[in-house]
């Protein structure tokens, strides 16, 4: 049974070091590191072999589709985002 909760909780720790830097910045990662774990717990909510962690696997979908809602709200994470691109697309 811990065999299965592992990748579930392997899923949410690999986005978490998504945001685990101390010499960039990473808030513009937010909304892709949220699709990217939604869409892992939404394709371990439809497999068989999670069905007992499918409660669980459902609220923590509530709380990512919550914070994912809120991002158009934010006019932080906007700014990020055009700070990120503009880093991007310095040219050399």
């Amino acid at each position: 049974m811990t065999q299965l909760l592992t990748p579930t909780i392997q899923d949410s720790n690999q986005i978490q070091q998504m945001f685990s830097a101390e010499k960039r910045p990473t808030l513009w990662q937010a909304l892709p590191a949220i699709k990217e774990l939604q869409t892992a717990w939404e394709a371990k909510h439809d497999n068989p072999r999670y069905a007992t962690y499918r409660t669980a696997i459902n609220n923590g979908l509530a709380k990512l589709n919550k914070y994912y809602s809120r991002f158009d709200e934010k006019p932080a994470y906007i700014l990020a985002l055009g700070k990120s691109c503009s880093m991007t697309l310095r040219p050399f």
